[in-house]
């Protein structure tokens, strides 16, 4: 049976400021990683630090549960590492076992945690160096460190790469990541970086505003948002409205722009959609290409109205009568001869298509 490390329900937190942080509930499996993204200002390190206890939730109900217990008696199960590393004037290992000697633990007691760590996040060679004189990512590896000496039950990261240069962060990232595994750790991590949240996250939460918008897996998250908030923040590009022609057998047919578009989906004839497709299962074809073999439903043609560089990937905007986003490998950009104007097919599965509610 999967036992849950953290519950939340009821919890609610307003401020002078007018911001009012509402979540009705939120849980963590043992041994999960939750990634929370949001916008900036959505609430992402406020409700960390109602969790950790830094802050107390307002006295209507608010409950916080770890492992069925309340937070205060499982406070020393918990450790923190937040945006901005706070170390101590002292040896980065003196740094490391401080929490230790404040809990009254002896270093001998965790030395196969304390040495698999110092490897792991490479810094055994940093152990006499002050903290004044590491980089951010050493500084970093080292607030890691102390937290995860401890072996507590659940760790929080509030954003702790967000100032670390793009390398140094992808190889703390990947260290960080396999700890995690390694030690079957529970942990909220915060981030607003979608492609982050994708390679580490085992389940999703977004939140927007004070409120959870969607939680689950975040394959679950990703492929079918629940909202066009969370269809927008997870990477969604195309987002159409149309109303439900035809059901048959699970198989929508959803008008748009005198256009028929097929999804998977068990929404009903009449009912008003919103068409959500990710850019990435759009397919892109030259005129002329032979589909008869393609297992697709969606066939449409369009105009190459706009090109962008999206990191490794090109983002392609096509006029089909309606807005269609593509994101394809500058390889692909030369084979098709892409550019303004180039008129293009393309290929979207129906099973790849979700549909919202409107």
């Amino acid at each position: 049976m999967v036992r849950k490390i953290l519950e939340i329900k009821n919890l609610k937190k307003h401020y002078d400021s007018g911001f009012d942080l509402g979540v009705d509930h939120l849980g963590l499996d043992e041994n999960r990683i939750m990634v929370l993204i949001g916008p900036n200002g959505s609430g992402k390190s406020t409700l960390i630090k109602l969790i950790n206890l830094l802050e107390q939730p307002d006295s209507d109900g608010s409950n916080v549960l770890y492992s069925g217990k309340a937070a205060c008696d499982l406070r020393k199960n918990m450790s923190a590492v937040f945006q901005d590393p706070f170390l101590f004037n002292m040896s980065v290992y003196n740094n490391i076992i401080i929490g230790l000697k404040l809990r009254h633990i002896k270093v001998g007691q965790k030395k196969e945690i304390f040495d698999y760590l110092i490897e792991k996040l490479n810094i055994e060679h940093l152990l006499l160096r002050n903290p004044g004189s590491l980089s951010g990512g050493e500084q970093q590896r080292v607030a890691l460190a102390r937290a995860l000496v401890l072996e507590p039950r659940l760790l929080l990261l509030d954003e702790p790469l967000a100032n670390i240069d793009q390398l140094s962060r992808e190889d703390l990232r990947s260290d960080l990541f396999g700890i995690l595994k390694d030690t079957e750790r529970s942990a909220i991590y915060v981030t607003h970086d979608r492609n982050e949240a994708m390679i580490i996250a085992d389940d999703i939460a977004v939140i927007n505003s004070g409120k959870i918008e969607q939680t689950g897996p975040k394959n679950d998250v990703f492929r079918r948002p629940s909202n066009e908030f969370v269809a927008k923040f997870v990477g969604v590009e195309t987002l159409l409205e149309g109303t439900v022609l035809e059901n048959k057998n699970n198989v929508c047919s959803v008008g748009i722009n005198r256009t028929e578009i097929y999804a998977v989906s068990d929404f009903r004839t009449g009912q008003n959609v919103t068409v959500a497709i990710r850019p990435e299962d759009v397919v892109l074809f030259s005129e002329g290409t032979d589909l008869s073999g393609s297992s697709a439903l969606n066939f449409f043609r369009g105009t190459v109205i706009e090109l962008q560089d999206v990191g490794l990937f090109k983002k392609v905007e096509l006029d089909c009568g309606f807005r269609l986003v593509s994101f394809v490998t500058a390889n692909s950009v030369d084979r098709l001869g892409l550019q303004k104007g180039k008129v293009v097919n393309s290929s979207v599965k129906a099973s790849s298509i979700h549909l919202l509610k409107r």
